[in-house]
């Protein structure tokens, strides 16, 4: 059984490594330079991917991508470092309402990805980038697939994928 368990594995690594998803048509279009980091198990909290990364990963560039809604119904993207929560108060501010996180269903439904696979790269929907993402060179993020992330230097996400760059981390 672990053979089968260690072909399959290889297998999706290889999959995911030849073919073109899309965000690395997105990042090759761009001229981006990235890093695919693979996962040994289904990566879902960013604690998992510091756990899981196969190859060398610094926990401190590990970023997650947070889907919410506004009273209104009007969804927006977070991008902020793994380990730091959202400041409600703050993102009232700035969108004008109170927003909250999205459910499990919700997040599917509006990104077409289950939670912890979400890639900031491919949303269609208003993004806010935490300031502290830019204090590290390097920065990982969902791919799209559970069992991958993909890394960019921070500096570069303004080639990606237009955002605002705000204070939104407690």
């Amino acid at each position: 059984m672990r053979e089968e368990q260690y072909a399959y594995k290889n297998y999706i690594i290889n999959y995911f490594m030849t073919m073109e998803s899309e965000a690395t048509k997105i990042l090759k279009n761009k001229n981006v330079p990235f890093r695919i980091i693979k996962l040994s198990s289904k990566g879902i909290s960013s604690g998992d991917v510091a756990k899981y990364a196969v190859d060398h990963l610094n926990p401190s560039e590990i970023c997650k991508t947070i889907v919410t809604k506004d009273k209104s119904g009007n969804n927006y993207a977070l991008l902020l470092k793994g380990d730091d929560k959202i400041n409600f108060l703050k993102m009232k501010n700035i969108v004008g309402q109170k927003i909250s996180i999205v459910s499990y269903e919700d997040v599917k439904q509006s990104t077409g990805k289950e939670p912890g696979a979400v890639c900031p790269i491919t949303l269609d929907m208003p993004i806010f980038v935490d300031d502290k993402i830019f204090q590290s060179e390097k920065i990982n993020f969902g791919s799209g697939d559970h069992m991958f992330g993909i890394e960019v230097l921070s500096n570069d996400l303004k080639k990606i994928f237009v955002f605002q760059r705000i204070d939104i981390a407690q």
